[in-house]
């Protein structure tokens, strides 16, 4: 059987869900991922807590050093102490790699990767057959498409984590030699310290769930588009942590090939928009989920064929 004829056979089989109508939005609600953004988090806070551990380490080194050049007030202690600085944090750096190095990141993350993947196909699984009342093939999204697109994401986030405690160390001696040198104490540079970490190690977390987000959103997108959905309906989260533009686009719909743009709101100018144009779980740390809206002339699921309708030698698995 041919892709047209599967198709066919696909509509065929549900047009009664249909009740006559041309559309079908989905009759439960997709769950957004939030036990695997939450692993992810924990991810990204055991890395960090590497570096502070490698911080907490060797910063005593440089206060010491700093308070006994401040003592003895010689004539080169400026040039002492910044050379002792970029001595200890390079120690700090490679000792820092070398933890990392045992910690597993890149393992960690793909094998998180696989979890969002499955976690997905399930939950559209659950949508079909409660919307639909058929079943999916069950290998059909382990194909090669699928197994690249994590890939991807799970190198392009090793990257994004790796560049934070890089970019902390570095923060870390500048706000040292600046502190050295405007006198601050050493109890301020260690509160700076401290503050520069804290938001870092924010930074990671956001990271963490905003990756999570755009990884389950991007299967889903290609999951529905596949199945030939051409619109969704915008879902949020329902709670006091939804942003004012995904509450108003929230029951609307809109096509896959047209994402709404965002825009935030403002007491001087009012609704600013940001040129951003973005589908649901794309937004920087979206928890908001699309409810496929199925139209029974475009359908195209890969069915598995326990509906009474003979598939015989039709294969729609992914390469």
């Amino acid at each position: 059987m041919n892709d047209v004829a599967m198709a066919q056979a696909v509509q065929n089989a549900v047009r009664p869900k249909f009740r006559g109508n041309k559309s079908l939005k989905s009759k439960v609600a997709v769950q957004f991922p939030v036990n695997l953004a939450e692993e992810y988090e924990r991810i990204a806070r055991q890395y960090m807590a590497l570096l502070n551990g490698v911080l907490k380490e060797r910063l005593p080194e440089i206060r010491r050093a700093i308070d006994v050049e401040r003592a003895e007030m010689r004539m080169d202690a400026d040039l002492n102490v910044s050379r002792m600085i970029r001595r200890v944090m390079e120690r700090a750096r490679l000792e820092f790699e070398s933890k990392a190095a045992s910690f597993g990141l890149a393992r960690k993350i793909a094998e998180l990767a696989v979890k969002v993947k499955k976690r997905s196909i399930r939950e559209w699984k659950r949508v079909v057959h409660k919307t639909l009342g058929i079943n999916i093939v069950e290998d059909y999204y382990s194909g090669e498409f699928y197994q690249d697109a994590m890939r991807q994401w799970a190198a392009n986030n090793v990257g994004l984590i790796k560049t934070i405690p890089a970019e902390t160390l570095n923060r870390m001696e500048t706000i040292i030699e600046n502190g050295y040198y405007s006198g601050k104490s050493n109890a301020e540079m260690s509160r700076l310290i401290q503050e520069a970490y804290g938001i870092d190690r924010d930074h990671a977390q956001f990271i963490a769930r905003d990756q999570t987000a755009k990884l389950n959103a991007d299967i889903t997108q290609t999951q529905q588009k596949d199945a030939g959905v051409q619109r969704y309906e915008w879902s949020d989260s329902g709670d006091v942590r939804v942003r004012e533009c995904h509450a108003h686009l929230n029951g609307k719909k809109f096509f896959w090939n047209d994402p709404p743009e965002m825009w935030y709101e403002t007491k001087k100018n009012g609704r600013v928009y940001t040129g951003r144009h973005c589908h649901p779980g794309q937004d920087y740390d979206c928890r908001c989920v699309s409810l496929p809206v199925f139209d029974i002339d475009t359908l195209n699921l890969p069915w598995d064929g326990n509906s009474g309708v003979d598939i015989t030698g039709f294969s729609m698995k992914i390469t």
